[in-house]
């Protein structure tokens, strides 16, 4: 499988994006994208900590052979203004994004991570069916 990079470049307004940085991300799959501030709170960094260990733990051979890939994104970094515009990104945010023939087909906001932050077992939970429903699609 072909690897492509991650900073989004604006094709259309709308969908689909395509993929390019020096992050890898799968030509085909699962994209999760935790968009965060440059100084984040506790509970921002204990969301970027469970939805790392929900992806990984979660998803360790389709990580393995690129059909899932996780990403932490910095939105107040200039850099990364394509992606902050393209996916309406306003204070910290859980993505996933449906990669096809490395285009964003389908992507989608995970808000219940905010809901379950305090569960933990909720919360892995949320995130890996987020990522297995994108998968079997």
């Amino acid at each position: 499988m072909r690897n492509l990079t991650l900073a989004i470049l604006l094709v259309a307004v709308a969908l689909p994006f395509t993929f390019a940085s020096e992050t890898q991300a799968a030509e085909d799959g699962v994209v999760a994208m935790y968009f965060h501030r440059t100084v984040r709170c506790p509970t921002c960094k204990t969301i970027g900590e469970y939805v790392e260990e929900a992806v990984k733990q979660g998803f360790t051979q389709q990580i393995d052979n690129g059909s899932v890939s996780l990403h932490y994104i910095d939105f107040q970094n200039a850099a990364n203004a394509n992606m902050k515009n393209a996916y309406k990104i306003e204070g910290p945010t859980f993505v996933l994004a449906k990669v096809r023939d490395g285009r964003v087909v389908l992507w989608k906001t995970m808000p219940g991570v905010w809901q379950h932050v305090r569960d933990k077992t909720a919360f892995l939970k949320y995130v890996r069916d987020g990522v297995s429903g994108y998968l079997a699609n």
